[in-house]
């Protein structure tokens, strides 16, 4: 049965208020596969100079802790849906860092505030993935970088993920919506009025995408 936007966010929402407890502990679980595309992330952003980042689906701050230890003087913003792993990344107390509850579908910041946005892992659980390509578009300054990392791999085995994976995923209260092909990434990116730097599919099947506000 297809499920409206709202079913899919709170589904969402339900499933990262668990994960909120135990999301950076030893026994994270499928969510420690997460930690595995910071490296590529960072490096990614760290080709070119920046001072502020939005990193949307911050859960709880990992990626921005991260950035604050190596890059101190710059200013960082997560965002996430989730009002629990909101409030594990502000107990951190990062120094210039600012985290908001909030609809990556609809982010609540002013035009030209960015220089970057990261996204890394919560991608697949936006039921209209175009509207937040728009919306990163307007907040990034002209030249900014939308770094992401998500999933992907051949036409033939995101089928099968999205016949068969997410339909279970979702009958056992996750909030996944939908595997992109490589193709749409990029179709997704340019219609938004970006210029694709790279789209990848990677080991692990990985998904990275870097696209630049002309």
């Amino acid at each position: 049965m297809a499920r409206t936007d709202d079913e899919y966010k709170q589904l969402s929402v339900k499933e990262f208020t668990k994960a909120a407890k135990v999301y950076e502990s030893g026994h994270a679980g499928i969510y420690e596969m997460c930690k595995d595309d910071y490296p590529q992330m960072l490096a990614e952003l760290e080709r070119e100079p920046f001072s502020d980042v939005l990193d949307v689906g911050c859960g709880t701050g990992a990626v921005i802790e991260l950035l604050h230890g190596r890059h101190p003087g710059a200013r960082y913003v997560g965002l996430d849906l989730t009002p629990d792993m909101i409030a594990v990344a502000k107990a951190k107390g990062l120094d210039g860092c600012e985290f908001v509850v909030g609809d990556a579908e609809d982010l609540p910041f002013a035009a030209n505030s960015f220089d970057a946005v990261l996204t890394s892992n919560s991608f697949h659980h936006y039921p209209n993935p175009e509207r937040f390509f728009a919306g990163v578009h307007r907040v990034l300054r002209p030249g900014g970088r939308l770094i992401l990392r998500d999933y992907t791999a051949n036409d033939f085995a995101v089928w099968l993920m999205n016949t068969f994976e997410l339909p279970l995923a979702r009958l056992v209260g996750h909030g996944d919506v939908r595997i992109l092909k490589k193709s749409e990434f990029t179709h997704m990116a340019q219609a938004a009025g970006f210029e694709v730097l790279a789209m990848e599919a990677q080991k692990g099947f990985r998904a990275h995408l870097v696209a630049r506000k002309s």
